[in-house]
């Protein structure tokens, strides 16, 4: 009877820890930094590559969305803190932003995005003719 007991609360157990995994809502981490002429954007998505990852914009958003898959794995589930499941990340682009030059690219699960700005917001030195 005991052992009964212990594998109902087993499967309860499970059973809340997949309704938490559903609610847990998966948001990649970034890194954001600006130089004169452009802003990069770091995002950590460990495990993915490329085919895993969906940019896009709609009008001033960038939005970086995907999937991370369920682990697989044999035994019994002990702990499971590493997150599965969509994710995704949306960001408002400044109209200083050259949006239709804006690359990506992704190595060892780490997304770079390099957000180039617009000539005209790139600070200029005026050359003083001489007389």
């Amino acid at each position: 009877m005991t052992a009964e007991v212990n594998e109902e609360k087993k499967e309860e157990i499970e059973t809340i820890e997949d309704v938490k995994q559903d609610l847990r809502q998966i948001v990649p981490p970034v890194d954001i930094y600006e130089t004169t002429d452009e802003v990069v954007l770091i995002a950590d998505v460990p495990g993915l590559n490329k085919d895993s990852v969906e940019l896009n914009i709609d009008k001033d958003e960038l939005t970086i969305k995907g999937t991370f898959p369920k682990p697989d794995s044999e035994g019994e589930k002990l702990i499971s803190e590493c997150p599965y499941g969509e994710y995704f990340r949306t960001f408002v682009l400044a109209d200083t932003i050259s949006k239709d030059k804006i690359s990506a690219q992704m190595e060892n699960g780490v997304l770079t995005l390099t957000l180039p700005k617009q000539e005209r917001v790139k600070p200029k030195k005026i050359e003083i003719k001489p007389e």
